[in-house]
């Protein structure tokens, strides 16, 4: 786990240096949710048993955010044991391909998140850390590799939900109980210097900064602006609480009852379809843009191959 303290702005930094240094997670690599079912191997079967469903928060967002982002297809697999749904990202083919065809201009983009995670974080708390300690940021090479998952518990309506997040950094010292209120996201955003960016910015990034850190329970968000050149212009915190308000009132903008309401309704439509058990079944659930709707597909064994793994298949928490 990382610990937060602001970036330095003078002078001002770029978000796109290091670019060619970069170590590389391999767009390709599909790592199902191996690391989220390793985590529940530590806690108690009866806690996994009596959950109604188990995903990462990025299932948890796309639920949210499909009410306001009809264009966008997506397509999970589902597995059932017991009264556990078990959901995954459906990485395709043409996924793999669009990551893999990104061009230079889009892949420094995405690079200027994570060196913009760079500048903001340290080893250990701030107050632990010298004056060099804060100036080795600036030249240190990024990984894309690296990241802090934190397992949680949570409640959507009448559903429970063990989720995992990437945690960004903290907020001083970790304590033993509920951390997440010191959690603190990290995004990037080119310069809203027009009213049209700044709606445009409203409209859709802001709604998907608020789904993540409610989800996860992460109070901060800290957004980075970055000019067209990548250079790090000023940096913000909003809350989350507050994106909501932030938006409310305003034509064409989105209502976080109306994400919360969807997302649980097609909780229940999920749990109702999939019914038939075992790690050998598997369920498709597909978002058509064209159609508006949402569709769930028992596949058939030939097709397709478990996604829990063997570890998690071959323990208690697998039977019913």
């Amino acid at each position: 786990l990382k610990y937060y303290c602001a970036p330095a702005l003078d002078p001002a930094p770029s978000l796109f240096d290091g670019f060619e240094k970069q170590i590389r997670r391999d767009p390709s690599a599909n790592e199902h949710i191996d690391g989220l079912l390793t985590a529940l191997l530590h806690l108690p079967k009866e806690t996994v048993a009596d959950t109604d469903f188990v995903m990462y928060r990025g299932m948890l967002t796309r639920l949210f955010t499909t009410p306001y982002s009809l264009r966008e297809a997506w397509s999970m697999n589902a597995t059932r044991i017991g009264r556990t749904v078990y959901i995954e990202d459906n990485v395709t083919q043409d996924v793999v391909e669009r990551r893999q065809g990104s061009s230079q201009q889009h892949e420094k983009l995405m690079y200027s998140g994570y060196k913009f995670e760079t500048l903001c974080v340290l080893d250990k708390p701030a107050s632990q850390c010298t004056a060099q300690d804060l100036a080795k940021r600036p030249d240190a090479v990024v990984n894309t590799h690296s990241e802090y998952c934190s397992v949680f518990r949570t409640r959507l309506g009448g559903f429970s939900i063990i989720s995992g997040a990437e945690v960004d950094c903290i907020d001083g010292e970790k304590p033993r109980e509920f951390p997440s209120r010191l959690y603190r996201e990290l995004k990037t955003v080119g310069l809203l210097d027009t009213p049209r960016k700044q709606e445009s910015f409203d409209r859709f990034k802001l709604i998907k900064f608020w789904a993540q850190s409610f989800i996860a329970g992460i109070p901060v968000v800290t957004v980075g602006y970055r000019d067209s050149e990548g250079v790090l212009r000023h940096v913000e915190d909003i809350r989350t609480q507050d994106m909501p308000r932030r938006v409310r009132g305003q034509r064409s903008m989105w209502e976080a009852n109306v994400c919360m309401n969807f997302a649980e309704q097609i909780l229940g439509f999920i749990k109702e379809a999939v019914t038939e058990q075992g790690p050998e079944t598997q369920y498709r659930i597909e978002y058509d843009p064209q159609t508006q709707d949402i569709g769930i597909e028992l596949l058939t064994s030939q097709t397709t191959t478990p996604f829990l793994t063997p570890d998690f298949i071959s323990s208690s928490h697998c039977k019913n």
